[in-house]
């Protein structure tokens, strides 16, 4: 079974409001969470982003019950503080990243305040890796999305190396010499480069990227890809689409029907074109108004026989620069309406506001003209939607040539929101088109979008995102009866064998507790009796303390390797042997009490002490204080780390403390070394096994157990598939 997924965006697909004091949860609206859906109801799958509160307004207690209740829909919220909302989602993300990717001129007051911007926008884009970090495991898949996180996937790749990291933009990304008038456009690239799969709408964005990516030198370009030492980024197109089946049998809908009548009764007897879009600078709104006051000016036989409907949707209401465009937008509405209306025709019906579905697919149904024209759009699903609710073939697009969608919509009219009188032209086109002649256009734009849904576009991607892509690295497989033979054929050969094990997960089940993990009477006997075979050398290799290991399996004929490392206890031997320059644990009387305060405040939480290491479990915490408190441990303990020479390692609902330099990987270097093998067998299921896999040669036969991506050659679901395995080994 494939690793779950994590989706890390913005916003969740369920939005938080506070309304007189009490919380209400609703939906969100949006193609992501529509394109998802299939993903975020997935109890495997975890979404996590902002809940839409500032958390200044909200108590712990509200804190808690937001995030019980994004639980059930397996979101995870990341609280923001009003300043940081101001500074990342206001500031840099929609006031820098959003107008220069959109070719939109950037306001003075912006660019003066950009280094303001960008170290709240990199603050917040830390508190997401955190958040990330804390609700996942080693070997995950993590699809990160748009331009209000792309520093993201380095963050995430520094820490788990060996991720799956894919990172969609949502909007264009803008040709290089517009992206380097970000100060800090390099980072951003960098941040982006920490992805193993980049994906863009169409394919001019993802040249755009790379060629920004030759500008800064930041890696070797090749044909859709960057390589990066020993790891490739694919950079490719995904064209976003819609619910293709949903908007056309939605006419059935009573809700529809209804609206349907209404709107015909409305806008008897006018040819209605239509306008949906967010109040947005880069939509080109005030463009298209002009060329329809344009229009009306040239052609008087128009009048009264045509109604622009425009319908804009509310959108970043804080910003100065949406503020104006609504003032310019409402005042030039009022001046069409006023030299050219009558009193019983108004050539604009101007709407501010955000429809429901419903609503909207009835008015695509009767709009006969959509005039989508952005100045500059990542793809633009209006026009998808606009065409999938046309019974007959019937409609007619006109549709910018900077919109993403034209790359897929060519047989629509085109014009260039550059150059006024193109708009103009094509309206008054639209207009006169016969319905017949442009029927067979939208019949084979129909069966385009048809073939391109959104969810052809999220399984595309996450197929594309899991395949390999680590320079001279092998697939994982899942270990079949038949491969299970060839190894133990493999063992039966060879003369001199090494095997290594880990304990918790692959020998014994996970408990709650750590003392409650013994192994069973089966597994003790296999150990044995594999321990006992001339000519094999086997070494459990574990985080676990001494006095477990030593408890537990230390009547055996094993060696033993305690706490990653730290401590060795050879077969032969009866004492442990310390590895150098890990004796000292002073630092555990100073790091012990931060990670108690914190077990205190997080109910079900508690610390282990080791000999030369500390654990915090939370296997048994309250997820919303489990998450909340392991992001501040791990900020916490990291200046701590450093200057006492340790690492802070976050394992399966564990967080550890111990010594830098201690890793099974160099344990498993010293087994090889002091045992020359011709057969060597690794098996381990956590972030600590990755060190002993990378540790041993590539004809060791290592295997995984449980979900996650690996280094490891071969794959096992649980430790009774191990336990099954050890026996066919033990049968020689």
């Amino acid at each position: 079974m494939s690793p779950g997924l994590i989706i890390v965006s913005n916003r969740l697909p369920v939005s938080v409001k506070k309304t007189e004091g009490k919380l209400e949860f609703f939906p969100s609206v949006g193609g992501l969470s529509m394109g998802l859906a299939s993903y975020a109801n997935n109890r495997r799958n975890k979404w996590i982003g902002w809940p839409g509160l500032a958390s200044d307004d909200l108590s712990e207690k509200e804190r808690q019950i937001i995030s019980d209740e994004l639980l059930k829909h397996n979101c995870y919220p990341v609280f923001l503080t009003q300043k940081q909302i101001d500074g990342f989602y206001n500031g840099y993300s929609n006031r820098l990243l959003w107008p220069l990717f959109h070719d939109v001129v950037l306001s003075k007051s912006a660019v003066e305040k950009e280094d303001e911007y960008w170290k709240v926008y990199r603050q917040v884009n830390k508190i997401y890796a955190e958040s990330v970090l804390a609700r996942s495991n080693a070997g995950s898949n993590i699809w990160v999305h748009d331009y209000h996180l792309m520093l993201l996937p380095a963050l995430l790749r520094a820490e788990r190396p060996d991720d799956k990291i894919g990172f969609f933009l949502h909007i264009p990304f803008p040709p290089m010499k517009g992206f380097t008038k970000l100060r800090d456009a390099p980072a951003l690239l960098a941040g982006v480069l920490g992805s193993d799969l980049v994906g863009f709408h169409i394919v001019p964005y993802a040249n755009n990227f790379l060629e920004s990516v030759r500008h800064y030198d930041l890696g070797t370009i090749q044909p859709s890809k960057v390589l990066l030492g020993d790891r490739v980024v694919r950079v490719t197109d995904f064209p976003i689409g819609i619910d293709y089946a949903k908007w056309r049998r939605a006419n059935r809908l009573w809700g529809v029907r209804k609206e349907y009548l209404r709107l015909k009764l409305k806008y008897w007897g006018k040819k209605i074109i239509i306008t949906v879009d967010r109040m947005d600078p880069s939509k080109g709104l005030v463009e298209r108004l002009v060329a329809y006051q344009t229009l009306l000016e040239q052609n008087p036989d128009l009048h009264k026989k045509v109604r622009l409907v425009m319908i804009a949707v509310p959108s970043r209401t804080d910003i100065e620069e949406y503020k104006r465009l609504k003032e310019k937008l409402e005042k030039l509405v009022m001046e069409i309406n006023t030299t050219f209306g009558t009193s019983n025709w108004q050539p604009v019906d101007y709407q501010y506001v955000s429809l429901g579905f419903e609503q909207l697919r009835a008015l695509y149904q009767r709009a006969d003209i959509a005039f989508i024209t952005p100045l500059r759009d990542g793809m633009n699903l209006v026009a998808k939607e606009y065409l999938a609710s046309r019974s007959g073939h019937s409609g007619v697009l006109v549709l910018s040539k900077t919109a993403g969608a034209a790359e897929e919509l060519k047989d629509s009219i085109m014009v260039d929101p550059a150059k006024p009188a193109s708009l103009v032209r094509g309206l008054k086109r639209a207009i006169n088109m016969p319905r017949k002649k442009f029927a067979k256009r939208v019949a084979i734009m129909q069966q385009t979008i048809a073939d391109s849904t959104i969810h052809t576009w999220a399984g595309g991607f996450m197929k594309s995102l899991r395949q390999n892509n680590t320079l001279g690295k092998g697939p994982t497989a899942s270990l079949s009866d038949l491969k299970q033979k060839q190894i133990v054929d493999d063992y039966n050969r060879s003369f001199k064998r090494l095997i290594l094990l880990d304990y918790d997960g692959v020998l014994a089940p996970f408990a709650s507790r750590p003392e409650d993990a013994a192994p069973s009477p089966k597994v003790k006997r296999l150990l044995g009796k594999l321990a006992q075979t001339p000519d094999n050398t086997v070494v459990i290799i574990s985080g676990r303390s001494r006095g477990n290991l030593d408890e537990w399996l230390g009547h055996l004929h094993l060696s033993l390797v305690a706490e990653h490392g730290i401590f060795t206890k050879k077969a032969a031997d009866k004492d442990w042997q310390t590895t150098p320059n890990t004796a000292s644990n002073n630092w555990q009387a100073i790091i012990a009490p931060v990670l108690e305060k914190y077990a205190a405040k997080t109910p079900g939480a508690f610390v282990e002490t080791k000999t030369a290491a500390l654990v915090w479990h939370y296997r048994k915490a309250n997820p919303y204080y489990a998450h909340k408190y392991l992001v501040i441990l791990k900020r916490v303990l990291k200046p701590m780390a450093t200057k006492y020479g340790l690492q802070v390692k976050q394992g399966n609902k564990i967080l550890e403390v111990r010594p830098l330099g201690i890793d099974k990987g160099t344990s498993a270097i010293a087994w090889l070394h002091s045992t020359s093998p011709d057969f060597v067998l690794a098996i381990g299921d956590d972030y600590t096994d990755e060190d002993m896999f990378a540790g041993v040669p590539a004809s060791a036969y290592t295997i995984k157990v449980g979900r996650g991506t690996t280094k490891a050659h071969y794959r096992l679901k649980n430790p009774a598939e191990v336990e099954q395995f050890l026996e066919k080994l033990s049968k020689k």
